[in-house]
């Protein structure tokens, strides 16, 4: 999730436990902590792309960090305070866990038992940026920070700001939840066979999906809005490469980019040399019937490779036809 989002999730978790005891600083210390894991982006400067797929949200992100660091700052704060250590350590750990558990919510993923499993877990209920989500634990950061430590219902407000937040994700779930059987039934009457399916919500809402849909032979791809007042779906099909993207997938150095990209892997032909896509996030454009997606994985005749760092020119113009789709069709 966004910087933002982390840092006034950590403010409002932590002063959850520790606002009673020491007011304002609880927000100060939360923000602290619920920054820390993805202070692992210090380091991409020492990696080249792909290997920073390898480095971001790892091992800061896994459970087993959160409560090594957790053991450390309780000591800390039970020293300076003078006060339990166990509530220091559960208000400590609550905060950094909350971290991943919500970047787990994103398409993004997180790795939660790294270095145990490598693997990024999503559940696609909320986009990366979503200001539904963060509005409500900003208002109660602002109140906390401008009412006096004394004030009886700071604990209503705190208590208000993450109800309202975590329900908002599972709103997202549920919604995540209906699209998804949405798509299946669509497949299933128009007789295509698929292996996988994955639903993601589009940027900054939880109203407009995407589904990617992963056969044997290449993917489909379609929209819905819970707004549309047309029920069927039209889906967009890119044939795969396959032998390409398998013979690929045996370079090493590779292995980041696969990880990330949980298969949802695309190889085709452009401009006389092969590109491989992640599609996990769904295309950013469909137009002259070809898909469009972020960061391709480029590959030169001589076998060398870059993902590049490519972006569309005119977002402006995207953000226009999501909103205009988002309303429905």
């Amino acid at each position: 999730m966004d910087s933002l989002s982390q840092i006034v999730l950590g403010a409002a978790t932590f002063a959850l436990i520790k606002d009673k005891e020491i007011g304002k600083k609880a927000l100060l210390y939360g923000a602290i902590l619920g920054t820390i894991p993805d202070l692992d982006i210090l380091i991409n400067p020492f990696f080249n792309t792909i290997e920073q797929l390898s480095i971001h949200r790892a091992f800061s992100h896994s459970i087993f960090f959160a409560f090594l660091l957790s053991l450390l700052t309780a000591k800390w704060f039970s020293h300076k305070y003078k006060t339990s250590y166990k509530s220091w350590f559960w208000a400590s750990f609550l905060t950094l866990f909350t971290h991943p558990l919500l970047d787990l919510c994103t398409t993004y993923g997180t790795r939660l038992f790294y270095p145990l499993n490598k693997s990024f877990y999503t559940l696609d209920n909320v986009f990366v940026v979503d200001p539904l989500y963060t509005i409500w634990l900003l208002i109660g950061c602002i109140l906390l920070l401008t009412l006096k430590n004394n004030f009886p219902k700071r604990q209503i407000i705190i208590k208000t700001s993450l109800v309202v937040s975590t329900t908002y994700l599972l709103w997202g779930l549920m919604a995540n939840f209906i699209v998804k059987n949405h798509f299946e039934n669509e497949l299933k009457r128009q007789n295509i066979s698929f292996e996988k399916i994955k639903v993601v919500p589009t940027p900054f809402n939880t109203i407009y999906w995407q589904g990617i849909v992963k056969t044997k032979v290449g993917f489909y791809f379609g929209d819905y809005s819970f707004l549309d007042s047309k029920t069927s779906t039209d889906f967009h099909f890119e044939k795969n490469d396959l032998a390409f993207l398998e013979s690929k997938k045996q370079i090493k150095d590779l292995e980041p980019f696969f990880n990330f990209t949980e298969g949802y892997t695309l190889a085709r032909l452009e401009n006389g040399k092969m590109h491989i896509y992640g599609t996990k996030f769904g295309p950013i454009n469909i137009e002259n019937n070809r898909a469009e997606f972020f960061f391709p994985l480029i590959f030169n005749e001589d076998g060398t490779y870059e993902l590049s760092q490519k972006q569309p020119e005119d977002f402006p113009k995207l953000f226009n036809r999501l909103f205009a789709r988002l309303k429905g069709n």
